[in-house]
């Protein structure tokens, strides 16, 4: 009888048809039909990665004896922790304000405007960036002005720009 109804939502061959009350059951008698002896749940541990068996201390022929063959070329201890500028310079930057003088061409009312800029300059790799904080309903593009990058000094020197370059 089952082989002859459609796979199709509606026709389940298991439906009573006959059943006119739809009413939910609560919470608790479902769990005594579901759970009728009121046993507690089965608990299970949860899967654990296994616990690594290391030595209790290295083993000496594997040992690194670079350091106490060869010299440092820098001179001093080799076991001075080094940090490197980037790392210790990481998030840490400088910023400058500034503002220019904008000629206005379109304008009867206005012969030039001053525009604000905040241009910061990145410690760890020596980068600068300016942007122009936004203002609602200007009319005018705002934004980065110049985006993240190393800018050259104009004396033509081929040389960084720096933080006193801005004093």
């Amino acid at each position: 009888m089952a082989a002859s109804f459609p796979k199709l939502p509606g026709y389940v061959p298991t439906h009573d048809c006959t059943k006119t009350d739809w009413k939910k059951v609560s919470h608790v008698k479902l769990e005594e039909v579901l759970n009728p002896k009121n046993t507690p749940p089965p608990v299970y541990k949860l899967p654990r990665k296994p616990e690594p068996q290391l030595p209790e201390s290295k083993d000496p022929k594997s040992m690194s004896y670079s350091h106490t063959q060869f010299t440092n070329p820098y001179g001093g201890d080799i076991k001075i922790k080094y940090e490197p500028s980037f790392v210790k310079m990481d998030k840490q930057v400088l910023r400058f304000y500034a503002y220019f003088q904008e000629g206005v061409a379109e304008s009867k009312l206005e012969a030039h405007r001053i525009r604000k800029l905040t241009i910061t300059y990145y410690l760890d790799d020596s980068t600068i960036a300016v942007s122009e904080p936004k203002q609602n309903n200007s009319g005018i593009p705002q934004g980065d002005f110049l985006k993240r990058q190393m800018i050259l000094r104009s004396d033509g020197s081929g040389t960084r720009m720096t933080p006193f370059d801005f004093v």
